[in-house]
């Protein structure tokens, strides 16, 4: 095991790790006083709603996501190929834009959709409350179901037909192979969905506050914006890290343990089943789950950007004037998730390789180590930072520095992932035949591997970009005074209760995001 590459992909581990390991320490050394006054007033209710939370998305995007993949790879459902890429769109929508619009229109006083039957129908229809528990688990699980979709599509297009064939052979209906064959071997892709589910819902603030439930990333935020309580603020973060390091542990062992392989050569895909008489029932509630993720959130961001442009009003002019800044917005939000994304990846390849030709203990320590991102959401990791770089280097404090490293601290694992299964698909002969010409080892990862695994370094790229993009608690914690992002932008005026100042910036975040995420589908759906 080359000692460089092992140093510097400790070096990356460290710089992942330390913000976790501080935390924790933060937390434990904490005032007992305030330690006493948290389990005796907060603790245990946030433990409650942010458990409750994640289980019953969880299990909402699971069973929404696995439906829907199922019903476009395996059967007859019209439009397969449109739905294919629509019910992936809602990946680049961030959840609480798609909880604005639809506390807008719901509402129980002063919604859209309230007052179009009270005024037009003189009909008062009365609609469930977007607040509360109901309500985020709801949105969320709108929002999120992509994770699982994605995952369950990919695995049910690459199933091979003979396991179908063998159950049916055997006497098993339809329904029972589903249940007792195809949904087993795709626990995997499964387990990986909804693990960042959980890992999202851990981290999510910006629906959660909307909507008026309080999980721990609310309350967090609310401790070091509104209270300033660091010490508050430092337990409760220690807390939800070790709830989310225990997820993920228990993933990373389950997945250990399960392991699916296909022994046939010969892959053929499964036959697409006929639903007949439901046929036009699941196209409608396919049709439904588009026109409330995509369909109706861009058609009120259209109408409120066009009500805004046209208004006439004092309050217009105000909100044509924060528009003229969307440009300045649009280059701090691109080139900020750039250079993470950029950062990250080039991180990512000593880790990946250390991993992939030399799995040893030390390597996988190390790759483990380099996941802990998903265990840190976005308002810990700036607590963390805020901490460590006022105790350490004091000058970076309040520059945009902070918020990058944050974006990387956060989001590198998605990147050393696909760079791990860049490599994978890489034959060591390449490496051992230009070494044998006399080049250095960098110069062979610089000029060989590099080169021949760039596809999968630009989808990892594409991701860690994707999801910077939409990063808000870090954001609006660590950005200097000026440096206003899209997400941050929207929010502001959401929180405001400003719509129509809202909808530019939300149309052109979309607008971003969806760059990424049809590279990431086009190469999903090439690759399987």
């Amino acid at each position: 095991m080359p000692r460089p590459l092992l140093f510097t992909a400790g070096a990356v581990a460290a710089l992942i790790a330390t913000p976790l390991f501080y935390i924790l320490y933060r937390a434990l050394t904490a005032d007992p006083e305030t330690w006493t006054r948290l389990i005796e007033t907060r603790l245990f209710e946030l433990m409650l709603n942010t458990l409750s939370l994640m289980i019953a998305v969880t299990v909402g995007t699971t069973t929404l996501g696995t439906t829907l993949a199922w019903l476009v790879e395996r059967t007859d459902l019209p439009w397969r190929n449109v739905w294919r890429w629509l019910l992936a769109v809602p990946l680049a929508i961030p959840a609480f834009i798609g909880a604005v619009v639809h506390v807008a229109l719901l509402r129980p006083r002063g919604g859209i959709i309230p007052q179009f039957f009270t005024q037009t129908l003189g009909v008062d229809i009365p609609l469930p409350s977007p607040f509360g528990f109901l309500g985020a688990t709801f949105m969320l699980t709108l929002f999120m179901y992509p994770y699982v979709f994605l995952l369950s599509a990919a695995a049910f297009r690459t199933l091979h037909a003979s396991l179908e064939e063998a159950s049916r052979s055997l006497g098993r209906n339809t329904w029972q192979t589903l249940w007792e064959v195809t949904l087993p071997t795709l626990r995997p892709g499964l387990t990986a969905g909804a693990l960042l589910v959980v890992l999202d819902i851990l981290a999510e603030y910006g629906t959660v506050a909307l909507l008026r439930y309080e999980t721990f990333s609310a309350a967090i935020f609310i401790q070091l914006s509104g209270r300033y309580d660091r010490n508050a603020a430092s337990i409760l973060s220690g807390v939800l890290v070790i709830i989310a390091v225990v997820v993920l542990m228990a993933e990373l062992r389950l997945q250990g343990r399960r392991r699916f392989e296909q022994v046939s050569g010969s892959w053929r895909p499964a036959p697409l089943l006929p639903l007949r008489a439901w046929r036009w029932l699941a196209f409608t509630f396919v049709s439904l789950v588009s026109a409330a993720t995509v369909i109706v959130p861009l058609i009120v961001l259209i109408a409120w950007t066009i009500q805004g442009f046209m208004d006439t009003s004092y309050v217009a002019d105000i909100y044509r004037l924060s528009t003229q800044e969307l440009p300045l917005h649009l280059w701090n939000s691109v080139w900020s998730s750039g250079v993470a994304a950029v950062s990250a990846v080039a991180l990512s390849i000593p880790v990946a390789y250390l991993a992939v030709r030399f799995p040893r203990l030390t390597s996988r320590l190390i790759s483990r180590v380099c996941q802990v991102g998903y265990a840190l959401p976005g308002v810990v990791v700036a607590l963390s930072l805020i901490l460590l770089i006022n105790r350490g280097v004091p000058f970076l404090y309040g520059t945009p520095f902070m918020v990058v490293l944050a974006y990387i601290v956060r989001h590198i694992p998605q990147a050393v992932r696909s760079s791990e299964s860049a490599l994978m698909g890489l034959s060591p002969s390449l490496e051992e035949a230009a070494q044998s010409l006399g080049r250095s080892p960098l110069n062979v990862v610089l000029t060989v591997v590099v080169p021949l695994i760039f596809p999968g370094l630009l989808a990892g790229g594409a991701l860690v970009f994707l999801t910077s993009l939409k990063e808000l608690p870090a954001t609006l914690l660590l950005r200097p005074a000026g440096f206003d992002t899209l997400a941050v932008r929207v929010w502001l005026a959401a929180s405001d209760g400003v719509y129509t100042q809202a909808a530019p910036a939300a149309l052109l975040l979309l607008i971003c995001a969806a760059i990424p995420l049809a590279f990431l589908l086009r190469r999903n759906v090439s690759d399987v």
